[in-house]
């Protein structure tokens, strides 16, 4: 496969919902897809396949101060386990990075067993815990990343 990671726009909007709804059973609506996409303070990340130009995984972050809040992520579940959220994720770490943030915050299903190993693969700890978070009644585990910028 060849992939590329782009920064998502309006003209992706279709692409996303329905990325949503079959990594995440649509986790966000198309009017809150349509903020992130528009927003100048968000990051919203894209794998596309060069030749289909399907979308195969998404992430969005909000950048607040000097920190990265990742409020998305997901890949399509016929790619999932391929290596995609690591590219995925590894660039939005670069880029936090490059924006001299100090911290990347993301929270995850405390039941997510092997979302919670990869993020620890990635370098996140846990730090804080979240009652009631998800719609579904679920708790969630707040993770952070500390970025070293002296580098």
């Amino acid at each position: 496969m060849n992939l590329t990671i782009i920064q998502l726009g309006i003209m992706h909007l279709n692409d996303c919902v329905d990325l949503d709804q079959k990594a995440l059973n649509g986790l966000w609506s198309k009017s809150q897809w349509e903020k992130e996409l528009t927003d100048p303070k968000r990051i919203c990340l894209g794998i596309i396949e060069l030749e289909t130009k399907k979308l195969l995984g998404l992430s969005a972050a909000w950048l607040v101060i000097d920190e990265l809040q990742i409020t998305f992520i997901a890949v399509h579940p016929l790619y999932q386990r391929k290596g995609l959220g690591k590219f995925l994720l590894s660039d939005l770490i670069k880029r936090s990075k490059l924006l001299k943030t100090n911290y990347i915050h993301l929270e995850v299903k405390d039941n997510n067993e092997s979302a919670k190993a990869f993020y620890k693969i990635m370098g996140f700890k846990t730090v804080g815990f979240r009652s009631n978070f998800y719609k579904d009644g679920s708790d969630a585990l707040i993770l952070n990343k500390e970025i070293n910028n002296k580098s």
